[in-house]
């Protein structure tokens, strides 16, 4: 489970979140929280804090994408059959084909591959890191991302959210219980 700019200790979603999040941490599973602050949240339930720059979870993401699709981490089967967008081979009708999301990660279109490097320098994450979490993400069935609400209040905010969306589809971690 990650919590990813997410305190539920401090801000309640809901009435059981945090008895859940209690029970899934007593089972032993690990829980990772990205966020800026040490919060009440990291400190109780994390297994391991990520603490990342202000505003740039977009960096971290397409890191993880990164080496998720370099090391054929992703979830095929799953993406051919319920994405669109992510490569030439799976863009919508009547889209530029270079408009893909492949492209952009390695750095087809604008020469910039998306690696843990590059993004450590954003986020200030460090490239192993950024390596481990992405092929631990990646390798766990099922796997939660459950994210805060303020992620989506800073500019480009909304690109967070589809990126953590992304995440989920690229592992195949949609609809699983």
């Amino acid at each position: 489970m990650i919590l990813w700019g997410h305190n539920p200790s401090e801000t309640i979603l809901g009435t059981y979140t945090n008895y859940y999040i209690s029970q899934v941490r007593d089972k032993g599973v690990p829980i990772i929280v990205i966020d800026p602050r040490q919060s009440d949240s990291a400190i109780g339930y994390g297994s391991e804090w990520i603490g990342i720059r202000p505003s740039t979870d977009g960096a971290l993401i397409d890191a993880m994408a990164y080496v998720i699709w370099k090391e054929g981490l992703q979830d095929q089967a799953f993406m051919d059959a319920h994405c669109i967008g992510f490569d030439r081979n799976h863009m919508p009708a009547g889209a530029p084909k270079h408009e893909n999301y492949y492209d952009y990660l390695f750095g087809i279109k604008d020469g910039v591959e998306k690696t843990p490097e590059w993004a450590e320098q954003i986020c200030g994450v460090p490239a192993e890191t950024i390596r481990r979490i992405a092929r631990q993400y990646a390798s766990t069935k099922p796997a939660c991302i459950l994210p805060g609400l303020g992620l989506q209040r800073t500019g480009n905010g909304e690109q967070t959210f589809r990126g953590l969306a992304m995440l989920c589809a690229l592992t195949g971690n949609v609809g699983k219980p």
